[in-house]
């Protein structure tokens, strides 16, 4: 696979360069002497009388020699700054491990006084995925200069600061080839300390020490840009390079990350990744695409989206952007932003000279799309209202789980690791999900206790459909008498909706037998296939989807096989289906993960793996958050619930 990968990324570029034609050579260092067709032709706009190949401080990339070198940079958006002082500023937020500057743009109408909301956008984090970069300075130069600025600009600075963070000036300097401090033959992923700066920031649930939060010089300056204005940040995307997918190659993919985040958050995402999609059309890289098809005989698409997991097949701990989306409540900065990936935008041993006008142009345009998405979203925001079929219940779980609970903070680490990053404290229940469900859904939630249910059933007839999560009875009572009073409830009408290791009721109904369940460890939660797209429960599926639940927030461990955690329940297909069950999602072969069976004139509806109670078992050194349903997740919820009796 990793060789079919690189394969398709160098036929991208290499056939990019032959469908662009030959590009006029790089502009030499100074003091060696140039042609005089080259003499005035400047690969950027430093000073009032210098020329480019159509004008723009930052030429389009059809038209430019090369790929952006730091000084280039540097100097082109210094000249920007004077241009247009009362619209930009350069802010150098501290010096990299190799002594660059990490550069903040900060993009607003300064002659509009009074509180502005914040947005985020970063850049090439990797110094290898150039295409952020490119695409950035392309869309500043857009924003300022009134002659590229689209009629929502105006609204947008005045009442937005866009902070373009360039974190990785290090791992840029390294394909410079020349005429700068520690120019080297090729970008590199990592900074000068060999330290990948997007597995670095020191996020919420399960840490991998190998990271080492926070101890690198970049990740502490924009630590502390996020920090100081915790509260204020808005939206936000972090803009990748990927190789591209073999099975559906696309010229950028978008990337929904999880954590923490009520249905308003989730659907303000999702929201962002679909508009994307009709942003590539309208920002030309359809047009180019297709150049690029039609010279390749390529079968390129513009954009899909999907979780971390969903597209690349992989999640992480320690990134920015999962930082920049912790909750204020939890001790984060509270932002909620995005991430995306731009196809073969991180060239295997590429540098300034290994360039291509068109393959560039298609990323330029694509981070065009993205970020102007966010930006015209951003002023025009959406309220979201999760659906809910009837009335509905949910059993309380009063279990927390605390630092300071009978096993104390379970794993501890090392002790070099308790002195170097501390443990934060924390109270973690996935019965947060339902009250912050509350605050968006169509009616109410309604809280009942195991107590309320086994001292009178009949509190039951109120509601037509009752969620079970995780725990069959999660609190002490007569066990005989509270399954009983579900079950009868169920057989009268009612939509027993199961989630997690409550599907471990279903043999006390004798719908199937014990040894039909299974629980497996997985890198996520995640329906492997949904079987039937056209059944009511997987109506509306968007995206990629596929992940439910996410691990790092809630303190669940990824790695190797051997290393997976996420508890995924199951019930084999074959018990399942002759219970009269329907598999909507499978996750393995013959496992039945999501589906639907009669009860009398009820039914019961199940998905294992959503709402898993956070998990003390491996390390955790900043806290655990509460829960971490993806949108998919919150798709099957709404599905499972749309009833009625």
């Amino acid at each position: 696979m990793t060789r079919r990968l690189v394969g398709l990324a160098a036929v991208f570029v290499l056939l990019a360069l032959v469908a662009a034609g030959p590009a006029p050579a790089l502009n030499p260092p100074e003091g060696v002497l140039r042609d005089s067709a080259m003499a005035q032709l400047q690969p950027v706009k430093c000073r009032s009388g210098d020329v480019t190949a159509d004008g723009r401080v930052f030429p389009e990339p059809r038209v430019s020699v090369a790929f952006l070198r730091l000084p280039d940079f540097e100097c082109a958006m210094a000249f920007l700054e004077r241009t247009f002082p009362d619209t930009i500023d350069m802010v150098s937020l501290g010096k990299s491990r190799a002594g660059h500057d990490v550069w903040d743009v900060r993009v607003t109408d300064e002659t509009v006084d009074g509180p502005k909301k914040k947005l985020l956008v970063i850049s090439s984090i990797h110094g290898n995925e150039i295409g952020g970069r490119e695409g950035a300075a392309r869309n500043i130069e857009d924003l300022v200069d009134p002659r590229f600025a689209q009629e929502w600009v105006p609204e947008l600075l005045r009442t937005h600061v866009v902070h373009f963070v360039f974190p990785n000036p290090d791992g840029w300097v390294r394909g410079d080839i020349y005429g700068a401090q520690a120019s080297s033959v090729a970008w590199t992923r990592a900074n000068t300390g060999g330290r990948d700066l997007n597995r670095n920031f020191p996020v919420q649930g399960w840490v991998d020490p190998a990271n080492g939060p926070l101890d690198q010089p970049e990740s502490v300056h924009v630590d502390t840009l996020l920090r100081d204005n915790t509260g204020q940040w808005s939206l936000g995307t972090d803009n990748h390079g990927q190789l591209m997918q073999p099975e559906q190659p696309t010229a950028a993919s978008g990337l929904q990350i999880v954590g923490e985040f009520d249905y308003q958050k989730s659907e303000t995402l999702a929201r962002f990744g679909d508009a994307i999609n009709d942003a590539m059309a309208e920002y030309g890289v359809l047009d180019t695409l297709e150049q690029l098809n039609q010279a390749t005989g390529g079968r390129v698409a513009p954009y899909r989206w999907g979780t971390l997991y969903d597209i690349l097949g992989y999640s992480a701990s320690g990134s920015l952007i999962d930082y920049y989306n912790t909750p204020t409540e939890l001790g984060g900065v509270g932002g909620t932003g995005f991430a995306t990936e731009l196809s073969v935008s991180n060239i295997p041993a590429g540098n300034a000279i290994t360039y291509s006008g068109l393959a560039n142009q298609v990323w330029v345009d694509s981070v065009r799309a993205i970020n102007n998405t966010m930006f015209t979203q951003a002023i025009d925001p959406v309220e979201f209202t999760f659906p809910v079929g009837g009335n509905v219940a949910y059993v309380f779980d009063p279990e927390v789980v605390t630092d300071d609970d009978e096993n104390g903070v379970g794993f501890e680490g090392t002790p070099e690791q308790q002195e170097r990053w501390g443990q934060a404290s924390y109270s973690a229940t996935r019965m947060k999900f339902f009250d912050d469900l509350n605050e968006h859904a169509e009616r109410p939630l309604t809280k009942l206790t195991v107590a309320q249910i086994i001292d009178d059933p009949s509190v039951l007839d109120a509601f037509d459909s009752l969620v079970v999560s995780d725990k069959v009875m999660p609190a002490e009572g007569d066990r005989g008498a509270y399954v009983s009073a579900i079950d009868a409830w169920t057989k009268s009408g009612g939509n027993l909706v199961l989630l997690d290791g409550a599907v471990r009721i279903l043999p006390e109904l004798g719908m199937v037998p014990e040894s039909a369940i299974s629980v497996a460890k997985h890198y996520v939660g995640a329906v492997g296939s949904f079987t039937d797209r056209t059944h009511p429960l997987n109506a509306g599926l968007r995206g990629i989807a596929s992940q439910t639940y996410d691990t790092v927030p809630i303190g669940y461990r990824f790695g190797n096989s051997a290393a997976h955690s996420a508890p995924n329940w199951k019930v084999a297909q074959s018990a399942w289906e002759a219970a009269g069950g329907v598999t909507a999602g499978t996750n393995g072969t013959g496992q039945t993960i999501y589906g639907q069976a009669p009860r009398g004139d009820g039914q019961v509806t199940f998905l294992g793996a959503l709402l898993p109670q956070p998990t003390e078992e491996y390390y955790h050194p900043f806290g655990l958050q509460n829960y971490a349903v993806t949108y998919t997740g919150y798709t099957l919820l709404q599905n499972m619930l749309a009833y009625g009796r």
